[in-house]
């Protein structure tokens, strides 16, 4: 090997080295090579997480991430139909009821269905809704508190994948699932949904549907419970 070769260099100091000399060295190499290592891991863990978990979650269901919205938004005239719907909602009275962003949500399986978990409903559709949030604003939130949407449009082709009724509420943009952001109970959630749907009567319109965990399904199409 060329005595000018770094490695040939730091071959001949460490002989010169005494045995404990040597025995602190390997030290510092096994420390350091650890610490590489442990790096190495943590940036992998790191990539792996931001590559399989586009969504966080909301009370038990999965719903996608602000970065996933961006992104979807940023795709054609996404962006542009989303701020002429947030506008619609605005001069419908409406916008301050939920973030006008969280009624693109389809779903919280989309990642089970490879769907989209984003879309924006035909405008045409758009005054279905407008009932709807007037309910959850006026009646819903004042008796279990803020709520969040896990569900609102759904395109033909998610509600299949996703099971849903041909019927679905969720495909005239009339219906919502929505999870409580408080801590309540599911038996206090129960009785006070059950109760808000006895008190409002056929006059209301609500549809009702409670489903596992605390998710709960509302719309202005049918007066009904299941």
């Amino acid at each position: 090997m060329p005595p000018g070769n770094p490695l040939s260099t730091v071959k001949r100091r460490y002989h010169h080295l005494s045995p404990n000399q040597q025995t602190n060295w390997w030290v510092v190499l096994g420390v350091a090579v650890l610490l590489l290592v442990l790096l190495l891991g943590l940036w992998v863990y790191l990539q792996f997480q931001a590559r399989e978990k586009p969504y966080v979650e909301l009370k038990g269901y999965r719903v996608a991430t602000v970065a996933s919205l961006n992104d979807f938004l940023r795709t054609g005239a996404n962006r542009r139909e989303f701020g002429q719907f947030a506008l619609f909602l605005e001069e419908a009275g409406v916008a301050d009821t939920i973030e006008p962003e969280n009624l693109l949500r389809q779903g919280s399986d989309w990642l089970d269905i490879n769907e989209p978990p984003f879309a924006i409903p035909p405008r045409q559709q758009w005054p279905n809704i407008v009932a709807t949030l007037k309910l959850i604003r006026d009646e819903v939130v004042p008796s279990i508190g803020p709520v969040d949407i896990v569900s609102a449009f759904r395109t033909e082709t998610y509600n299949r994948k996703a099971g849903g009724s041909q019927k679905s509420k969720h495909r005239s943009f009339c219906g919502v699932d929505l999870v409580p952001r408080s801590n309540i109970g599911r038996t206090e959630l129960v009785e006070e949904l059950h109760n808000l749907h006895a008190r409002l009567g056929p006059d209301s319109n609500m549809g009702l549907g409670i489903y596992s965990g605390v998710r709960f399904h509302v719309d202005t199409c049918g007066y009904r419970r299941w």
